[in-house]
């Protein structure tokens, strides 16, 4: 496999992990339960505990997040095509998407699994272990919140970073990168504003989720469309050698 191909390959992969992962994160969040208020404990607990899919739905959401992360290495090997300054801004954030991920696998084992378990245990409870199964659940909630504040800050950081790179290359044109870059300061806002409020309703959340939407599917359409053209690498290697002999 030519080295044209290979990136051909690695886009059209990032293409499609990215679409896929916006839809599993979707269909994941359409199911995820949130009739009660998210800072009333005993409410959305006693709704969690109630809830069959609560697990399924974090597996998903934790499928559909690596998807994504997966998206946006096939981004960072696009960009690494041009040694310009863009790449260099993307080194970092393919860091930062490393490291979101694992924040996101931590919050997915606190809030899928680990808090599932104490609101069960919570309403199983005999009436004189009530009050100390819902502290162990209240506890594990607020880290949760905690988790969940610098999973969406670095968030952020990574589009943040991603949509700088984008804009300061050749690759893309370069208004995908502002939307990436919005995106990423909404999302820096969200976890933020969860540090000190909590589960709040919240505009950036919201402004956040549908930007980084249009990214994603922007960037699925980019990179399919880029993955169809010849590489510049086909194009040297199609070139005839030099002569080294006299005419």
């Amino acid at each position: 496999m030519t080295a044209g191909n290979a990136e051909r390959l690695t886009s059209r992969i990032g293409a499609v992990a990215l679409l896929l992962g916006a839809i599993v994160l979707v269909i994941s969040t359409v199911l995820h339960p949130s009739h009660e208020n998210p800072m009333d404990n005993p409410a959305v607990f006693a709704e969690y505990a109630q809830s069959d899919l609560w697990i399924a739905v974090h597996l998903g959401q934790f499928l559909g997040f690596l998807l994504v992360i997966a998206g946006l290495l096939a981004v960072y090997y696009s960009l690494a095509t041009r040694r310009d300054v863009g790449v260099a801004v993307a080194r970092f954030g393919l860091a930062a998407a490393v490291t979101t991920a694992a924040s996101f696998t931590i919050l997915q084992a606190v809030d899928g699994i680990a808090l599932k378990r104490a609101v069960d245990a919570w309403v199983s409870a005999p009436a004189d272990q009530q009050v100390a199964t819902f502290a162990a659940a209240e506890a594990i909630r607020w880290i949760e919140i905690g988790v969940n504040s610098l999973s969406f800050v670095l968030v952020g950081l990574t589009l943040l970073l991603f949509g700088i790179a984008l804009s300061l290359s050749r690759v893309y044109p370069r208004w995908v990168g502002a939307i990436g870059a919005a995106a990423g300061v909404m999302n820096l806002i969200r976890g933020v504003e969860v540090s000190y409020q909590g589960f709040v309703p919240s505009i950036a959340a919201l402004l956040g989720l549908a930007l980084l939407a249009l990214w994603s599917l922007t960037m699925v359409a980019l990179m399919w469309r880029g993955s169809s053209r010849p590489a510049f690498t086909e194009v040297v290697e199609a070139l005839p050698a030099p002569s080294l002999t006299a005419g």
